[in-house]
C-alpha cells in the first residue's frame, strides 16, 4: 500500500530525527539553557493554549517536549503559508490559454477566414463560373492552411497540408496545394487515421512506428467529418515536439467548421474538382 511505502521512505529517518531533537532539547532545558527557555517563551506568546506555555515548574522533558511540539505546529504554519503563496502565484501568473491569450489579430484571422469561406459558399449560391468559384476555394484552402501554421507557430517549409475526400471504390483522393515531401508516410498517416472512430486524430512521435522511423514527418494531426469520410485535412509536421495543450487546443476551436464542413455538398464538389484538374 501506498502508506507502508511512504512510512518505509520517512517514517524511520522522521522517527530518529524525533529522537535526536527530543534529546537536544532535554539536554538544553535541563542543563538551565537560557537561550532555549526565552525561545520557548516566544514561541508560545501566539498560542492561547496553556499546555503549551513555558512554566519553570514543568520538568526539563515536559518542557522539552513542549518545545518540540511547538516546533512542529509553526513548521505546519509556515509550510502551509508557502504552499498557499505558490498555489496563488501560480493562479496569477499561469500563462492563459492560446484561446483566452489570442491577440485581436488572431480574433480578426478567424473573422477573415469565415469571409473567406462565406465568398465560396455565395460564389455558389450565385452560379458564378467555375473559374471564380475554384480562385475562392483555393483562397480559403490557403487562409485555413495559414492559420493553422500560426496556430502551431511554423514556417512554411515546416508544415505541410493534405486535404483528402473519399473518392471511387471507397479509396482516399488526396488535394494538396504543394506535393508533400513524403507522399508514403502521408498515405501510411491518413490511411491509419482512418482505421479510428475519431474525427480528430494524432501522432506526436510519427518516428516511432517502424515504417516511418526515417520519414522527414515529425509529428501529425488530422481532423475530418463524423461518419463515413466526406473531407478531412491532414497536417504534417516536420519538426519535433510542436504540439502544446494549449495550441492542441486552439487547433480544436479553429477546426471544428471542418466537422460539418464536408457535409456541404456543393462545397464537396468544388475540391473534388480541384483533384481532377491536378490541384
Amino acid at each position: 500500500m501506498a502508506w507502508k511505502e511512504r512510512f518505509k521512505k520517512f517514517g524511520v529517518p522522521g522517527l530518529i530525527l524525533f529522537l535526536l531533537i527530543t534529546l537536544f532539547s532535554f539536554y538544553f532545558m535541563s542543563n538551565d539553557a537560557e537561550i532555549m527557555k526565552d525561545l520557548h517563551r516566544k514561541m508560545s506568546i501566539l498560542l492561547t493554549a496553556d499546555f503549551l506555555k513555558y512554566r519553570t515548574k514543568n520538568s526539563p522533558l515536559l518542557q522539552a517536549l513542549q518545545f518540540i511540539l511547538l516546533i512542529f505546529i509553526y513548521g505546519l504554519f509556515t509550510v502551509g503559508f508557502v504552499n498557499a503563496f505558490l498555489i496563488v502565484k501560480k493562479v496569477i501568473f499561469q500563462k492563459p490559454s492560446a484561446l483566452i491569450a489570442c491577440t485581436i489579430h488572431d480574433y480578426d484571422s478567424y473573422l477573415n477566414l469565415e469571409d473567406k469561406l462565406g465568398d465560396v459558399l455565395t460564389a455558389l449560391d450565385q452560379h458564378s463560373p467555375l473559374r471564380v468559384i475554384d480562385e475562392k476555394v483555393t483562397i480559403f484552402m490557403i487562409s485555413h492552411q495559414t492559420e493553422i501554421q500560426r496556430i502551431f507557430g511554423l514556417k512554411e517549409r515546416q508544415i505541410e497540408f493534405v486535404w483528402y475526400f473519399e473518392g471511387k471504390d471507397n479509396d482516399v483522393e488526396l488535394v494538396y496545394l504543394n506535393p508533400p515531401a513524403d507522399m508514403d508516410g502521408v498515405a501510411k498517416l491518413l490511411n491509419s487515421s482512418l482505421d479510428m472512430p475519431y474525427v480528430r486524430v494524432k501522432e506526436p512521435a510519427v518516428n516511432s512506428r517502424m515504417e516511418l522511423w526515417e520519414s522527414p514527418i515529425k509529428q501529425f494531426i488530422t481532423v475530418r467529418n463524423y461518419g463515413n469520410l466526406k473531407l478531412g485535412l491532414g497536417v504534417f509536421i516536420l519538426k519535433d515536439n510542436i504540439f502544446t495543450a494549449e495550441n492542441l487546443k486552439e487547433f480544436t476551436y479553429y477546426t471544428s467548421k471542418m466537422i460539418l464542413l464536408g457535409t456541404n455538398s456543393r462545397f464537396l464538389r468544388q475540391i473534388r474538382r480541384k483533384k481532377n484538374i491536378g490541384n
